[in-house]
């Protein structure tokens, strides 16, 4: 099932990326650049998820659970990327820079934790999953890992939300984008809380079923991708449609 949903969510990404650069090359701004960035690194986190590509990438660089880590660094980033977009479509010029710096060092702190323990704990007898969390250092990791992207997907919802509620009536599109977007964050929420609420219920002894999870939290992840990729491209479409009939117009009036 991993498989599936993190290949179709590549897909979906290679073609959302292309889209993003080209308007980005077209009207160079931060959030056209970051959407853009935010939007290649998921595509290669979502790609390294898939479990034959992991495989793959253990097998070449002889580092086990690589493609977990690329997959984990690449969501950090990911996050990092679309809230900085967010601050620069919610908040005064002049608290973009500040924003922006906060939350680069949030990133960096996040990720100087994460990648030491993933290299003290790495062996051919561990995995970074919650089948693995009878190992106390795989559950560290895991819930270092989601409680940043937690807070960060809070975050999202917030300011999409927002966003959303001050674009309804002058850009349609826009703000149907960014409500698209506050509902995957809330996804991303929810997937964050099926896999930590399984880690912490283990670590108090009394976890909840492990296929469930298994099959609950890729399906959670997958979706907020997807309803990502859908909310953030919609302007890019409302903008596409009104150059359209620009041109409509234009046609019609040369022709009286």
């Amino acid at each position: 099932m991993d498989g599936m949903i993190f290949g179709a969510c590549t897909v979906a990404g290679v073609i959302v990326t292309v889209l993003c650069a080209r308007r980005a090359m077209r009207h160079p701004r931060a959030f056209t650049w970051l959407i853009a960035v935010a939007f290649g690194v998921c595509t290669v986190g979502v790609f390294f998820a898939v479990p034959a590509v992991a495989r793959t990438a253990e097998e070449i660089t002889g580092l086990d659970n690589a493609g977990k880590l690329v997959a984990h660094v690449c969501a950090i980033l990911w996050c990092a990327a679309l809230q900085m977009t967010m601050v620069d479509l919610a908040y005064r010029p002049e608290y973009l820079r500040a924003a922006m710096y906060q939350r680069i060092c949030v990133a960096v702190v996040v990720l100087a934790v994460m990648v030491p323990l993933f290299l003290a704990t790495n062996g051919q007898d561990v995995e970074f999953t919650t089948a693995y969390a009878d190992h106390s250092s795989v559950t560290a990791y895991l819930l270092v890992y989601l409680f940043y992207v937690l807070i960060t997907c809070g975050e999202l919802a917030f300011m999409c939300g927002r966003t959303a509620r001050r674009c309804r009536t002058t850009r349609p599109w826009s703000g149907a984008g960014f409500t698209l977007g506050a509902f995957a964050a809330v996804l991303g929420v929810g997937y964050t809380m099926s896999k930590g609420s399984y880690l912490v219920c283990h670590a108090l002894g009394s976890p909840w079923s492990l296929d469930v999870e298994e099959a609950v939290s890729p399906a959670l992840s997958g979706l907020a991708v997807l309803f990502l990729f859908a909310g953030l491209t919609m302007p890019m479409l409302g903008g596409l449609r009104r150059r359209m009939r620009g041109g409509e117009r234009t046609a019609q009036g040369l022709g009286q």
